[in-house]
């Protein structure tokens, strides 16, 4: 008797401590977080989320004292715009060796890829005829500010695309893959398009020098 009690025991024992143990952590709650966080503070701190040099540069734009108005309205709105957004983790995927993962998420955006090639295309020209007509900078920041709020005013928030994050594991803690070029598509998707167009445009202008 004594032997089927100690039996009895050892398994409700057993079944107690599988239940209690601790989950194994999956890279989409690593991505959720970081996701969640640029929605509500995209100036926190996110190195702790990523394996290597996070440069949140494209997210953040830093400003200095000597910007203009419309520059500071311009990095103000886009920080808006690329913050709205809704997500969804669609998939993942853990490697045999659970070293790396690849985590799949549907954005939901603004098409801001499109909004910043229109706004830089009309801001151009606008500046050349300013310039033509011996307007001064006043002038041009003024109308830079006022094509902003037009364009930006009823744009919609329908861009659907679905990415691919990338992550490592260190220490048994998932971490997206951070350093140049890393996870590119992956925050293109989150952005809409911009981080994609603003380097585009920024070769462009390269060439043109």
């Amino acid at each position: 008797m004594k032997k089927f009690v100690v039996v009895g025991l050892s398994a409700v024992l057993m079944f107690s401590l599988i239940g209690c143990a601790k989950p194994e952590p999956k890279p989409s709650e690593t991505v959720s977080k970081v996701l969640n966080l640029m929605k509500t503070d995209i100036q926190a701190d996110f190195t702790p989320y990523f394996d290597g040099e996070f440069n949140n540069e494209a997210f953040v734009f830093e400003g200095n004292d000597d910007e203009s108005e419309f520059a500071k309205k311009m990095e103000t709105r886009l920080i808006e715009l690329y913050t709205d957004f809704d997500y969804k983790i669609v998939g993942e995927t853990i490697s045999e060796d659970k070293k790396t993962a690849t985590v799949e998420v549907e954005f939901t955006t603004h098409d801001l890829g499109t909004f910043f090639v229109g706004f830089i295309t009309q801001f151009l020209a606008k500046a050349f005829e300013l310039a033509f007509s011996g307007k001064g900078e006043d002038e041009l920041n003024q109308a830079g500010i006022e094509l902003l709020e037009n364009l930006s005013a009823d744009l919609k928030k329908d861009k659907v695309s679905i990415v691919t994050a990338t992550l490592t594991s260190v220490n048994g803690v998932w971490l997206l893959d951070g350093g140049e070029n890393a996870n590119k598509p992956f925050f293109n998707g989150l952005t809409g398009g911009l981080v994609e167009s603003l380097e585009e445009w920024s070769q462009s202008f390269e060439e043109t020098e």
